[in-house]
């Protein structure tokens, strides 16, 4: 008896979204329509040479192989 007490809630809930209604969908779409919309904001795009010198420090798997690499690899990949 304890078992179906506890399951009640979930099966109600089941029982409303198998009748396709959905708990607060207004109150979802009202709060939608309310807000205002922001104006996109452009990506700024740092190149190379903006970045900081430890940016361009090998981290994470990169560390690990060119630690165990047999010779660095070329200046070109490091970054």
């Amino acid at each position: 008896m304890s078992g179906l007490l506890f399951m009640a809630p979930a099966l109600l809930l089941a029982l409303v979204l198998l009748a396709r209604r959905f708990p607060g969908e207004r109150r979802l779409v009202a709060i939608a329509s309310r807000r205002r919309r922001r104006a996109r904001r452009v990506a700024v795009r740092l190149s190379v040479a903006a970045r900081a010198p430890w940016a361009l420090l090998p981290r994470g798997s990169a560390l690990l192989s060119w630690a165990l690499a047999t010779r660095p690899p070329p200046v070109a990949l490091q970054s």
